[in-house]
């Protein structure tokens, strides 16, 4: 069965080895467009260029030191103090503000049935990062109002970022606890000052299922959507749909080759 799949994970992970410093780890471009926040694809490594406009990321969770996290290729060892997960970072080459900006939760965490999701029962999604020497939080609930994190873009040579970690709370409290397999997903927003909030964008996070559950529920999930398939960033293996193209689907993942390490995340 032909996949869905980033193929420039191992190019990825062998220049990292081969530098001394990456940059600000994993990050969400950003760009306003006609006065509103529009979500582009997570860059691994050259932030300038504008990537494809992205609503759904499909992202791989990996348990690290007792705890399940999101954690997307190049996360490890993108500098001194590791990128927890996913920043947010504008295009270098495309008119954007700095100053103070906030991610939003939008939804409960919910988990795939096999139709559709549906509340994740206990498990629940915590967004952290630190500001000024100051820990945030923000944590899913099952029912609004939702949590959300206000913090700096920081400005670094050409690019203003910051970087943010998504950890899961399993019973809803620890974040060490078990956390059961299935395809779970986050609903987010973007919001500042000046510029209409972002469209809603998730991610989907398979934990312990097959490549084929988790594409059966990006797939499923986009269409009851209408989200189309280019607005669909898988950063793992998921099966494609045999209706659609390889080479379409891919286009977006190898934009993300295209970045230079200089500098360090901030998160």
């Amino acid at each position: 069965m032909r996949l869905f799949r980033l193929i420039v994970v191992a190019v990825l992970l062998v220049a990292g080895a081969n530098s001394s410093a990456w940059a600000h780890g994993p990050q969400l471009q950003l760009t306003a467009e006609a006065g509103k926040i529009v979500t582009r694809q997570v860059l691994i490594d050259e932030y300038v260029p504008v990537s494809p406009a992205t609503s759904i990321y499909v992202l791989p969770v990996a348990n690290v030191s007792s705890i399940w996290v999101v954690q997307p290729p190049g996360t490890s060892g993108s500098g001194p103090g590791i990128a927890p997960g996913v920043g947010f970072v504008d295009a270098a080459s495309h008119p954007f503000k700095t100053g103070n900006y906030t991610t939003s939760i939008v939804d409960g965490l919910k988990k795939w049935n096999g139709a559709s999701f549906v509340d994740a029962g206990d498990s629940q999604l915590q967004l952290y990062k630190t500001v000024s020497g100051n820990p945030l939080t923000a944590t899913t609930t099952d029912s609004g109002p939702f949590a959300s994190i206000t913090y700096p873009l920081t400005v670094n040579s050409e690019e203003s970022h910051t970087g943010m970690g998504f950890r899961f709370l399993g019973d809803g409290v620890s974040n060490t606890s078990a956390l059961a397999d299935g395809v779970y997903l986050l609903s987010l927003k973007v919001s500042t000052a000046g510029l209409n909030d972002s469209d809603p964008f998730y991610f989907v996070l398979p934990k312990g299922v097959s490549p084929e559950e988790a594409g059966s529920a990006t797939f499923a999930f986009a269409q009851q959507q209408g989200i189309g398939v280019g607005a669909i960033q898988a950063m793992t293996a998921i099966p494609e749909p045999a209706s659609l193209s390889l080479t379409a689907l891919m286009i977006g993942g190898c934009l993300m080759v295209r970045r230079h390490a200089r500098g360090h995340n901030e998160a």
